[in-house]
């Protein structure tokens, strides 16, 4: 015979939990919400993490329905949909992490340090800038203002850039260094892919964005070259800030 959800709750509450209402609570818990639980999020979770969250959460709505029940009431047909509500929420987000694009599992997390960390690629791109003459506190945040989006496109990051009054050719050697194109991937994704760093930045290529970004290269747009300025740009940008 199909026992009571309601009656199951409410004796384990009156026992304040104690070990056998809790225990006879839990094992029909594992009859009618573990096993009849729906293949597709076994599938998506895996059947261990799938069971496990179903009992966890099951008897976490049975702790809430125990003070707080609805007004018709608890059967095992509400604690189901409860349950199956939560683990399709974790599916979903399971789901969407798988389809994010490769690169974005690699990209290592900050290393926790007294200043707020770039990680470790956007440390070695900023260290290059300051290499070609843009002071180190100028090229940090010139790259923490690329990275605040969305959006992401290269054309995002260059507006971004000029509203924090980066120069025309600071703003698109960033957006080259950190985002790329379609034909020419980014410096950021090279290193994330594990190309060696003295590979990344030897490239000519690479090198023109880096002096760009960092202000020293004016013939960026094809205009009239004016060496000498390499240190100018970034300067007079840290100043007026």
């Amino acid at each position: 015979m199909d026992v009571d959800l309601e009656e199951l709750i409410a004796e384990a509450a009156r026992s304040g939990w104690a070990p056998e209402p809790s225990r006879r609570l839990a094992e029909e818990i594992e009859s009618h919400i573990v096993v009849p639980l729906w293949g597709r999020l076994r599938d998506v979770l895996g059947r261990d993490e799938a069971e496990q969250m179903a009992r966890v959460i099951a008897w976490e709505r049975c702790l809430e329905l125990a003070t707080a029940p609805p007004a018709d009431g608890v059967s095992w047909g509400y604690l189901a949909k409860l349950v199956r509500w939560r683990l399709l929420d974790a599916a979903r987000v399971t789901v969407l992490h798988h389809r994010r694009h490769k690169l974005t599992h690699r990209l290592p997390e900050p290393r926790p340090t007294h200043r707020w960390s770039l990680g470790p690629h956007l440390e070695r791109i900023a260290y290059e800038l300051e290499s070609e003459g843009l002071p180190a506190a100028v090229g940090r945040r010139l790259i923490r203002v690329a990275a605040d989006g969305p959006p992401y496109y290269r054309a995002g990051i260059i507006a971004r850039l000029r509203r924090a009054r980066a120069t025309a050719e600071q703003a698109e050697g960033l957006a080259w260094l950190l985002r790329g194109g379609a034909g020419r991937p980014s410096a950021l994704a090279r290193l994330a892919l594990g190309e060696a760093p003295d590979e990344v930045f030897n490239d000519p290529g690479v090198r023109r964005w880096i002096r760009a970004a960092a202000g020293g290269d004016q013939r960026f747009f094809s205009g009239p070259s004016r060496l000498g300025l390499r240190r100018a740009a970034g300067v007079e940008w840290l100043a007026a800030a």
